[in-house]
């Protein structure tokens, strides 16, 4: 079963798919060559700056067009590696970094990589305000100690800021070029700066590709950037087609027109299996599913039913049956695996399916019946599960107790306006991490997610401030074990789910395909055979 080499092994045997179909036809994909042609929803890619940036489909536009000071790749995304920094210091108490660039590194304009770009870039990424500014939240300023070396100073110590410079919005940017478009990084960019419309058919990273043109829910087209410092990428052209059915993604790679699906559900999935010319990559993504319990309404208010739902839910039957084996159940927020979240803590923490215990806990409560909206993002699929489907499915299970969910979709473009604001009594949500350490995941007591289901943890908040200026990482280990202990405890409003895999649909002849958790794809390892 030619599964990703990343696939464990457990959600390889559940999924049961035989992956690699007969060999490709000699059609429209194989007359391509150089050029690849990608089918993927970018609905929620509202711009094309990389300071403002902050969807989750915009790190599959901003991954391939710029490059930050370090990087995560696949398969050891959570090893911190370099990119335009060939090397760094950290000072003992974790508040100051020096880094020292590689000299080879040009933008498009000819202009080289300097300390003064990395001071330009992560000054803007704080002072444009854009949503994703606060992973900026710590920096205090950056220095130009010479050409090639820059100084950050933070306003105190943070351990995890070395991963978080991986994140999108900290990419570095030709200042001399931005600067000549109206762009600012000093206080009040937020108003001042006028360069976000440059960057809808430009760009000014030192990335293996460069973007040519960006239209909203329409087209992604990028070329190959051939003053790259790294590996040359295989093809001198991709272009991303905005499609956002699944089904038509599917159709559209079945007749050779597009190279690669990147949202194909398990409908699909199943549908292509032995399908002459195509192959399914599979690995397990970064979305982490749960339901989220608004504790200022009732019955959410009462800690017995927020336990007993947690007692109700058939999770294998979500597994099993809606997600048809590909993805696994999680007992917290974070990936399986990660530090501080060791696979045994994982099946640990696993609530049993029990609706005897559930209905004697609504018992104990006082609830004989209650009535309570669930809101989700109509029409979407996390990874592998069908938000729709996983409705249904928790609508029947609490059924079983006494609790009527009563099923409110909202259209997927204002449902995290609408949870951002704890306006639903009960959410699916989900998490997808800005950057790859579990602090990334401490959000859910820091007042970030948590506000959003009036909860409050001071201890857990605590726990996860401290480890974040911790360096030692046997130390944050056992901090976050306490932490996600405290996620899955019995009072707390989430109730944990799945996370699913990410299944790639690809025409036969693409191989190189590595699925990256963060960022969905490494466009500059595909090749065609």
């Amino acid at each position: 079963m030619p599964l990703s080499s990343r696939m464990v092994s457990a959600l390889a045997a559940a999924a049961g798919l035989t992956l690699v179909g007969a060999p490709a036809h000699q059609g429209i994909g194989a007359a391509r060559t150089d050029v690849l042609v990608i089918a993927k929803d970018i609905s929620d890619i509202h711009t094309p700056d990389p300071g403002r940036s902050y969807d989750v489909g915009g790190v599959f536009l901003q991954f391939p067009v710029y490059s930050r000071l370090v990087r995560q790749r696949a398969p050891d995304f959570w090893k911190i590696q370099p990119d335009l920094a060939e090397s760094w210091t950290v000072s003992p108490d974790a508040a100051t970094y020096t880094f020292r660039l590689r000299k080879d590194a040009v933008f498009p304009s000819g202009n080289p990589v300097t300390a003064e770009d990395v001071r330009f870039s992560l000054l803007r990424a704080k002072n444009i305000k854009g949503y994703g500014s606060f992973l900026a939240d710590s920096l205090r300023t950056v220095e130009v100690v010479d050409g090639q070396t820059a100084r950050v100073l933070l306003n105190g110590p943070d351990a995890t800021f070395l991963a978080a410079l991986a994140a999108g919005v900290f990419s570095i940017v030709d200042s001399k070029t931005v600067r000549a478009q109206g762009g600012v990084e000093t206080v009040g960019a937020d108003s001042l700066d006028k360069a976000e419309q440059w960057f809808y058919t430009h760009s000014a990273g030192a990335a293996p590709y460069l973007l040519r043109r960006y239209a909203r829910e329409t087209e992604i087209v990028l070329e190959r950037n051939d003053g790259y410092y790294g590996p040359k990428p295989f093809f001198r052209e991709v272009i991303v087609r905005h499609i956002k059915d699944p089904s038509t993604q599917s159709l559209t790679l079945q007749r050779g027109d597009v190279d690669l699906a990147l949202d194909l559900n398990v409908d699909q999935a199943e549908d292509l299996k032995g399908k002459p010319g195509t192959t399914l990559f599979e690995d397990p993504s970064a979305y982490t599913v749960y339901m989220g319990l608004n504790t200022s309404a009732a019955p959410w208010d009462n800690v017995k039913v927020r336990e007993a739902v947690k007692y109700a839910i058939d999770y294998d039957g979500i597994v099993s049956g809606i997600m048809r084996g590909h993805g696994r159940r999680i007992g917290s927020i974070m990936m399986p695996g990660m530090l501080g979240f060791p696979e045994s803590l994982n099946t640990a923490l696993l609530y049993r399916h029990d609706p005897a215990k559930a209905a004697g806990l609504m018992k104990e409560a006082g609830v004989q019946k209650a009535g309570v909206p669930l809101t989700w993002a109509a029409g979407t699929s996390y990874g592998a599960l069908p938000l729709d489907r996983l409705a249904q499915k928790l609508r029947g299970d609490l059924a079983k107790i006494g609790i009527d969910l009563r099923l409110q979709p909202v259209q997927q473009s204002i449902f995290l306006t609408f949870y951002r604001q704890g306006k639903p009594q009960t959410a699916i949500g989900f998490w997808f991490p800005d950057y790859m350490d579990p602090d990334n995941w401490s959000y859910f007591v820091t007042g970030f997610i948590n506000k959003r289901l009036h909860w409050q943890n001071p201890e857990a908040a605590k726990l996860v401030a401290d480890a974040q200026k911790i360096a030692d990482p046997q130390r944050r280990a056992a901090m976050y074990e306490q932490y996600n202990r405290a996620l899955a405890a019995p009072d707390s409003p989430y109730v944990s789910l799945a996370q699913p895999t990410n299944i790639a649909g690809a025409r036969a002849d693409i191989t190189g395909f590595t699925f990256h958790p963060l960022y969905f794809l490494e466009v500059d390892s595909l090749r065609r055979r």
